[in-house]
């Protein structure tokens, strides 16, 4: 199937322009498209713009709140808790990751939960925002049930996601963005428009049987990432977020896709930490510098090219996606017409 290069620029007037006309605010708008558009240059295309359909469905059918004011309820020291009345996530990852870094600026490390919120995208974007301030950021979410715990064959936890993104001196950074699954359920609807195959390893049907069926998969579960120890995280990032947050966790947390006029009472976490309060900055860059020497020098085995830390892939992809344009396949591209013809909205193409 051939893709369609498109210009970044005209994806994001695009989604900004569409999520105006459902009621959001321009700052809102923004960067919810900011947030699709930064999956999509750095190579993460299953939360980039294949997921802007769903979030208009949502928007258009009353699922999402789109004039939701996130609003802290819960405060002390270095710890907060928001309640996103239903909006969209990425309104309240954006509140609660600058909100964690005021408190990190203050008392070195800062902890927000957020409750009643709906999906926030790619965790990385919340994550990278605290390396501006020489700050380590972390962000994570729950998200509705996709995964079986090991050795069960029904849901019971969502994929999910992980990013930390730490500051180095002459290299990029290290941002490690990450899901609990075996693969975002984004690549496997990917599939499905692009009629391809996946490997054995990413899901199990409805029977719990691993498959390379795309829709056998979309019916069925995520494979934990290592098994048990992808249930394992998974198990700590619900209670990370939808059960410290007083939010919803495991079979509480509603499927996006398939209730699409109900909220989902997803839950998410973002902290900060204040790398002077341990260490002064300028003494930390270059010993991460360091750590990043020893992995590139590593030596390479049979048929390696080349030994990446976490980041540097989705970086050299952003660089070439930012001049080249963001691949968008025959379906996505005709779906996105029909979302712009239905909102009057001019498409990108």
């Amino acid at each position: 199937m051939t893709d369609f290069l498109v210009p970044h620029t005209a994806l994001n007037t695009f989604c900004v322009a569409c999520f105006l006309t459902l009621g959001l605010s321009e700052e809102d708008a923004r960067v919810t498209a900011d947030n699709l558009i930064f999956a999509n240059l750095r190579g993460v295309d299953s939360h980039g713009v294949i997921r802007l359909k769903i979030y208009i469905d949502r928007l258009r059918l009353g699922g999402t709140n789109p004039r939701a004011i996130p609003k802290v309820v819960r405060e002390g020291g270095t710890c907060a808790v928001i309640d996103a009345d239903n909006g969209v996530g990425q309104v309240a990852g954006l509140a609660a990751m600058r909100l964690a870094i005021t408190k990190a600026g203050e008392s070195g490390i800062g902890w927000v939960d957020v409750k009643n919120s709906n999906h926030f995208g790619a965790a990385a974007f919340f994550a990278m925002m605290a390396m501006d301030h020489s700050m380590i950021g972390f962000a994570a979410t729950n998200a509705s049930p996709t995964m079986a715990p090991s050795g069960g064959r029904e849901a019971r936890l969502g994929n999910n996601p992980l990013a930390v993104a730490i500051p180095a001196g002459k290299y990029r950074p290290i941002v490690l963005d990450m899901a609990t699954g075996a693969v975002a359920r984004g690549k496997i609807f990917l599939a499905q428009q692009e009629k391809k195959r996946i490997p054995t390893t990413w899901a199990l049907d409805k029977n719990g049987l691993p498959t390379d069926d795309p829709d056998a998969a979309a019916q069925g579960l995520i494979q934990p990432s290592g098994g048990y120890k992808g249930y394992g995280l998974s198990l700590l990032i619900d209670l990370l977020t939808g059960v410290l947050s007083g939010g919803g966790f495991s079979t509480h947390v509603g499927q996006m896709y398939k209730q699409i006029d109900a909220p989902t009472h997803s839950a998410h976490m973002c902290g900060a930490v204040r790398v002077d309060a341990f260490i002064p900055i300028d003494e930390f860059r270059p010993r991460v510098d360091g750590i990043i020497d020893l992995m590139h020098s590593c030596p390479r085995a049979q048929g390696v090219d080349r030994i990446y830390v976490p980041g540097e892939i989705e970086y050299e992809t952003e660089q070439r996606r930012r001049s080249q344009g963001i691949p968008v396949n025959a379906v996505l591209k005709e779906e996105l017409l029909v979302l712009g013809r239905e909102l009057g909205v001019p498409a990108p193409f």
